[in-house]
Parts: C-alpha cells; sequence; structure tokens
C-alpha cells in the first residue's frame, strides 16, 4: 500500500503504517492539548496508540489462522479506519473463512477479559474515552473499546468480520460466489442504513457506512473475477501480436509505436531473450525525467513479472495486483511467449463474463 512505512516484523508478517495514522495522531494530540493542555494531548495520543495496538493483535490473530490454512499473509498495515492484513487469498472453504473471520472478534474480548481481571476492580468499564484524563479513565475505555470492536466486528457487512462469517455460513449450502453476492447485499443494505442516519445524527458514521458500501462492492467484484478466471491459464489471455523493443531504442521511437499501435507495455528482447518489460507508466516518467534521448534500457522494468504458459489466470491477476504491476510476460524457455496486462485481462473477462450470463461490467481487471 503506498505511503506506508514498514516498521519490522511480527511472525514473519511485515508491520507497517500508513501516513495517514500519523495524522490522525497529531490531530488527536492537538484536539487534546486544546482540552486539557499538553499532557492532555499525549494522554489521548496514548489511548490512540493502546487502541491501536489491540487492532494490531487482532490482525495478527487473523493471519495465523490464515497461515494455518496455507494462506500466506504479506503484510498488516494500521489506517486510521483500522488494520488491514493484506494475504495472497482468502480461503475459499466456508469453514475456514468462518474460523479465521471469528477469532478477531473472540481477541478483542479476551484482551478486554484480561485487562479487566488486571485493572477491572481499579477502573471499571467505560465508553471509549478519547479525552481520558486519569489512568482509570484510560484503562476503563481501553476494556470498553475492545468490547465495542468486538462487537463492531461482527457486524454482517464487508469488509468486517461479521460479513465474512455470513459467507462463510452461507457458502455451507451454496456455492461461493452466490454466498458472496448474498452477504454483500445485506452489507451494502445495513452501511445505507449507516449512511442515513449518520448523515442525520453522526458524520463518522456515515463515513464508516461509506467505507462498508464500497469494500463490500470490491469484494463481491474480487469473487467473480476470481470465478471467472478459473480454469483459464495465461497463454489463454496472451496478446500474442506483439512489438518487442531492444535495449538500445530510444523513448522517441517508443512513442511513434505507441502513437500508431494499441500496444502499451513492450518486452525488451536483446539476442533472442528478454530483458525488461516497458510500460506505459514507466515510459512517461522517463519521458519526463531523462527526455525523448533516452534509452529504452534507462527506462525498462528489469525485474519485471514473468510467468509460464500454464499459469492459471487468476494467479497471474493476483500477483499483478499484489506487487502494483501493469503487465506480465508469457516466458516459455527463456523465450517471450506473449503479454499480459491489464487491457488483455479486461478484454479476456468481458467476453468469458458474457459467455457465462455475468455483466461485463461486474467483471473488470481494474
Amino acid at each position: 500500500m503506498r505511503w506506508s512505512f514498514t516498521m519490522g516484523k511480527i511472525f514473519g508478517i511485515t508491520f507497517k503504517i500508513h501516513v495517514t495514522f500519523f495524522l490522525l495522531l497529531v490531530f488527536v494530540y492537538l484536539g487534546g492539548a486544546t482540552k486539557g493542555g499538553p499532557s492532555q494531548g499525549m494522554m489521548s495520543a496514548l489511548f490512540v496508540c493502546a487502541v491501536f495496538a489491540c487492532v494490531l493483535i487482532h490482525e495478527i490473530g487473523h493471519s495465523l489462522i490464515a497461515r494455518k490454512f496455507g494462506k500466506e499473509v504479506r503484510s498488516i498495515t494500521l489506517l486510521p479506519i483500522g488494520g488491514v492484513a493484506t494475504m495472497e487469498e482468502m480461503p475459499e472453504k466456508p469453514a475456514q473463512e468462518i474460523v479465521m473471520s471469528i477469532i478477531g472478534p473472540i481477541i478483542n474480548l479476551a484482551i478486554a477479559g484480561l485487562l479487566y481481571l488486571l485493572f477491572g476492580r481499579w477502573s471499571g468499564i467505560s465508553t471509549p474515552n478519547l479525552y481520558a484524563s486519569t489512568g482509570q479513565q484510560f484503562m476503563a475505555g481501553l476494556i470498553g473499546v475492545n468490547i465495542v470492536l468486538a462487537i463492531f466486528n461482527l457486524i454482517p457487512a464487508f469488509p468486517m468480520d461479521g460479513g465474512r462469517v455470513l459467507r462463510g455460513i452461507l457458502g455451507l449450502r451454496m456455492d461461493y460466489v452466490r454466498a458472496t453476492s448474498v452477504a454483500v447485499s445485506v452489507g451494502q443494505g445495513l452501511a445505507m442504513l449507516f449512511i442515513l442516519y449518520g448523515v442525520f445524527f453522526n458524520w463518522w458514521l456515515a463515513l464508516i457506512g461509506f467505507f462498508i458500501y464500497m469494500g463490500a462492492g470490491a469484494e463481491k467484484q474480487q469473487v467473480i473475477v476470481q470465478s471467472v478466471l478459473r480454469g483459464v491459464t495465461a497463454s489463454d489471455a496472451m496478446a500474442t501480436e506483439i512489438r518487442a523493443l531492444n535495449s538500445s531504442d530510444t523513448l522517441s521511437a517508443v512513442v511513434e509505436h505507441v502513437h500508431h499501435g494499441c500496444q502499451d507495455d513492450f518486452p525488451v528482447v536483446d539476442g533472442g531473450r528478454i530483458q525488461g518489460v516497458l510500460t506505459r507508466n514507466r515510459l512517461l516518467a522517463a519521458i519526463h525525467e531523462k527526455g525523448l534521448n533516452a534509452k529504452v534500457s534507462d527506462a525498462m522494468e528489469r525485474d519485471f513479472v514473468a510467468v509460464a504458459p500454464d499459469t492459471p489466470l487468476e494467479d497471474v491477476y493476483r500477483k499483478l495486483a499484489s506487487l502494483g504491476r501493469s503487465a506480465a510476460a508469457v516466458l516459455s524457455g527463456g523465450q517471450i511467449r506473449g503479454m499480459i496486462c491489464h487491457e488483455s485481462l479486461a478484454k479476456h473477462l468481458a467476453i468469458r463474463a458474457a459467455l457465462s450470463g455475468i455483466r461485463p461490467e461486474t467483471a473488470t481487471a481494474e
């Protein structure tokens, strides 16, 4: 995720913090300082850090269960709206998804219970208090916020844990795509209620509803894309009528190819073997930085994505998405056989979606 800083690794999982999280801390500090001076501002910022430490433990729980089911987790990123675990794919077995999703709220309840055993008689339990002025209020609010997080995450709406639990339960009786569609509809209906209520009474709740609505739609689209791609290989969707570049070509020559053709991503081949890939974004950036007389070798990606012709297309799609790349070279015996880019994926998806009876606009590689 862009604008994220890597802080280290936990159980082998990369832990990141998004830059907006630091902005949240500054905002909270200033709000607390305005109410009660610098000490209050610091207490408020520490409370947010404590809450997000609990969120991090919540996400680690998801990640360790996912790993147990053979799904590799690449990173956990903390954002102002919560934590996001980035993994190769979600478990599609209903029972596994239920277990992986329910563990998060259980962890928050366990944290609340442990804190109550340690501090509860002294602090009690209260609703979350961002501007706690004493240690008792701080701890009471931290216990309360974990209970709230557990309950809130059980709301049956994507991307909340409750939405995934609902899909898992539905998946015991229907296919994965249908279960996702039903769960998404439920989630988006609840999100609309949040938005309507929030507009009149609580703008923060309206914002949460908006993110839930968008997250649910994105989940449905991703599942449809994966279902359409299943059983298809890279060779089925690759573009084979492609122009290859030489590393000594100038960028001005590449611009001419772009102007007079439909190709945006080019393999760079020297001596019959691929050396790199020049994508549209790299081309534009290189023109801006180095001018039209620069060489292709100065702009191409040398650590490009390469796949075999028999690679499942859903794996290619997932790899491009996870690495933030726009194109992959299809190689066999070190020789270029074709290229797969977002445009070729979108065309292939549209055709297969039409053949499957799915509305083309719901199946897109973008």
